[in-house]
């Protein structure tokens, strides 16, 4: 195999890291009340994250039944990645927040009309 080839081969094969970690979604949320602005970038970018999340997946994944509020949902998830093993918290984090919501807010089942 030419070098190029394996180089490649070698590129593709390795895994790319996440966007954001679970963990780093948490710790983005660590300052419920932001004391900086900083703190606050930090949680608005989480908020965003999360509603990027959100409206990609929902009616798929997972279904808003109650007009869910971005920062209490966001609150909600963070906690349950907090608790997950350490393997799972270093994951994607929009893997994680999907499944969760997926789990937590799931879609009712599509009924076939009779003909």
């Amino acid at each position: 195999m030419p070098l190029g080839l394996a180089a490649l081969t070698l590129a593709e094969a390795a895994p790319s890291a996440p966007t954001l970690t679970g963990d780093g979604f948490v710790q983005m949320l660590s300052k419920p009340v932001p004391t900086d602005n900083y703190e606050y970038l930090q949680r608005e970018k989480a908020y965003s994250y999360l509603d990027g999340g959100r409206d990609t997946a929902e009616g798929r994944i997972w279904c808003d039944v109650n007009q869910l509020k971005t920062p209490d949902l966001a609150y909600e998830l963070a906690g349950q990645i907090a608790k997950l093993p350490a393997a799972e918290r270093k994951k994607n984090a929009s893997a994680l927040l999907l499944t969760l919501l997926g789990r937590a807010y799931p879609c009712p089942p599509v009924t076939k009309a009779k003909p």
